[in-house]
């Protein structure tokens, strides 16, 4: 029967030819077909509705894209009539996508393209029927036919879009979030804090014990050079201002008599030169760190000049402090007989011990200087006696009426870190030895 009528044309519908018979609903009627492969659709077509709704329930929520359908169910029952041929027509798109190849399913398809295997629907959803011959994924040119070539074009081109996008959108996420922690590391403990004002409040500390010191020991009419905040803060202890010597950026090195102040500020003027040069004597140093100030001694003459001058006056003291042993009205420690070998004593307070032993007996305790830090070398400044009472006070009384020179500049009593209660005789600072010239 399919040899009969092999050579003969299939009849084709002329230009304005009445079509063939419709359906009630208006499609055209589908020709008979014979049981077998009614069977056969009937049950793709069954299978296909089940996956399709299987995948609809898995299906995450978000937007579908939708193409033109590959080919629909109602293609197969076009008005070409069946052959011989028609099973294997048929079985080629079940075989590709387990039935008739819907709307839906291309959707899907597409929907799920660049994920991971694991997205895919499950196992279990296959279809019944014969087994799909292997051969490529869905969406492959080769065995889908002229239809399935758009779809294997977005798989491939779905798949490299994702990797892209992994491979520049995952190091930005990663370097964004490494910038946001730093910036949230090292600005964000410090935004809402305000700045601390210990170190302001140490400066201003160590100013004011610098001030009080000069006020105290500094001889009156001694030329003090200081920065402009120090200056503030020795004429608010009462030096006058006439005293006070302001340097700046354009002040040349002191070098005329007196002290100075040497805070940071005036360190960055001058730098080392002050001690190496014009002050290498330290009278007294308060503070640590950039809040420390040291007072010196200003050598006008220079360095050089300031130690040769302070050889000699220390050659002078030596020989006063043996004579001063030698009188018997005055009687001095061993501690302190030493200071006076040594020549360290300012030689203006051998003379007032000298000067007052020929009123009364005196006792010695010690020397000692009022200044923290003096370097070494710095003439004692003052002798605590053994003397209270009416004896101290007629010390106090003898020693007011002596010479300007030689008179001390207080004498007061003070009670020593070992309980002991003695009248202290001190002289103000700098000792009034100079270099030559000075």
């Amino acid at each position: 029967m399919a040899d009969e009528g092999g050579d003969r044309e299939l009849p084709q519908r002329a230009r304005g030819e009445a079509r063939a018979a419709t359906s009630p609903s208006g499609m055209p009627a589908a020709p008979v077909l014979s049981a077998e492969l009614q069977q056969r659709l009937d049950a793709a077509v069954t299978a296909e509705r089940s996956e399709a709704a299987a995948r609809e329930r898995d299906k995450p929520a978000g937007g579908e894209v939708t193409t033109p359908s590959v080919r629909s169910a109602d293609s197969l029952s076009g008005t070409r009539p069946p052959g011989p041929g028609a099973a294997v027509e048929q079985q080629r798109p079940r075989a590709a996508h387990a039935g008739p190849v819907t709307e839906d399913e291309v959707t899907e398809w597409l929907g799920t393209a660049g994920k991971s295997p694991e997205a895919g629907p499950p196992p279990g959803a296959a279809a019944p029927g014969p087994a799909p011959a292997p051969g490529p994924a869905p969406g492959a040119a080769s065995d889908a036919g002229p239809d399935a070539g758009p779809d294997a074009e977005p798989e491939s081109a779905s798949w490299l879009g994702a990797g892209l996008a992994a491979l520049i959108v995952i190091p930005a996420l990663v370097i964004g979030s490494l910038a946001v922690v730093a910036v949230r590391h090292f600005t964000g403990t410090r935004a809402g804090s305000p700045p601390s004002a210990a170190p302001v409040r140490q400066e201003a500390a160590v100013r004011g014990e610098t001030a009080a010191w000069v006020a105290q020991q500094v001889s009156p009419g001694e030329t003090v050079f200081c920065d402009r905040a120090m200056c503030a803060a020795l004429e608010a202890h009462g030096l006058p201002a006439r005293d006070l010597l302001v340097l700046g950026p354009l002040s040349p090195d002191p070098r005329q008599s007196g002290v100075v102040v040497e805070t940071a500020a005036v360190r960055a003027l001058f730098g080392t030169s002050l001690d190496l040069a014009w002050a290498p004597g330290v009278l007294a140093s308060f503070g640590s760190g950039s809040a420390g100030i040291t007072v010196r001694v200003v050598a006008s003459h220079g360095a050089i000049a300031y130690q040769t001058a302070l050889a000699g006056e220390r050659a002078a003291g030596m020989a006063a402090g043996a004579r001063l042993l030698a009188d018997r009205r005055i009687s001095v420690p061993a501690s302190a007989r030493a200071q006076l070998t040594a020549g360290l004593v300012d030689l203006r307070v051998l003379q007032a011990l000298t000067a007052l032993s020929r009123h009364q007996p005196v006792s010695v305790v010690n020397f000692g200087n009022v200044a923290p830090g003096a370097s070494p070398g710095i003439p004692l400044r003052f002798a605590d006696l053994s003397a209270t009472g009416q004896a101290a006070a007629t010390v106090r009384s003898y020693l007011s009426g002596l010479n300007t020179r030689y008179r001390p500049v207080r004498t007061v009593p003070v009670v020593l870190p070992d309980g002991q209660a003695v009248l202290r005789v001190e002289f103000s600072a700098p000792s009034p030895f100079r270099a030559p010239g000075g």
